[in-house]
C-alpha cells in the first residue's frame, strides 16, 4: 500500500477513534451519573456502542470498504470485534487503575486508556480487518 494512503488511512482511523472516544465518554459519563450504574459496567456499554460506531465508520469513511454480502460483514464484525478484545482489555485495565489506585476522576481515566488502545487497535485492525490479503 502507497505511504501517503497509509497516512490519510490513519488520520482517518484517528478522526473516526476521536468520535466514537466522545461516543463512548458521553455514554459513560450519561449511564454513570444518570442511570446510577457502576462506572465499570457503564465503561462496558460504552466501549461496545463505539466499538460498532467506529467498525461502521472505518468500513466506510477509512477504507472505503464493500462487503460482498453479509455473511462478509457479519464474519470482519466478529473479527473486529476479536481484535477490539485486546483493546478493551488494556482500557478497563488502566480504567480501573488509574480510577481505583490513583484516584483519577473515572472521564479522565477513560481519556488515558482510550489514547493507549488507539495504536493496538489501528494495528490489529490494519492487518486483520481491512487488509488486501483478508479481502472479503
Amino acid at each position: 500500500m502507497d505511504l501517503n494512503i497509509q497516512w490519510k488511512n490513519l488520520f482517518r482511523f484517528a478522526f473516526v477513534g476521536v468520535s466514537g472516544a466522545v461516543l463512548n465518554l458521553f455514554i459513560l459519563w450519561t449511564l454513570t451519573n444518570f442511570r446510577h450504574l457502576y462506572y465499570l459496567l457503564s465503561a462496558v456499554i460504552a466501549i461496545e456502542i463505539s466499538i460498532l460506531w467506529n467498525f461502521a465508520l472505518n468500513t466506510k469513511l477509512t477504507f472505503n470498504y464493500k462487503f460482498k454480502n453479509i455473511n462478509n460483514l457479519l464474519e470482519a464484525s466478529i473479527k473486529y470485534h476479536m481484535t477490539s478484545f485486546v483493546g478493551i482489555l488494556i482500557n478497563l485495565f488502566v480504567l480501573l487503575a488509574l480510577t481505583e489506585l490513583i484516584n483519577i476522576n473515572y472521564i479522565f481515566s477513560e481519556m488515558i486508556a482510550i489514547l493507549l488502545a488507539f495504536g493496538v487497535n489501528y494495528i490489529l485492525s490494519i492487518n486483520y480487518i481491512w487488509s488486501e490479503k483478508h479481502n472479503f
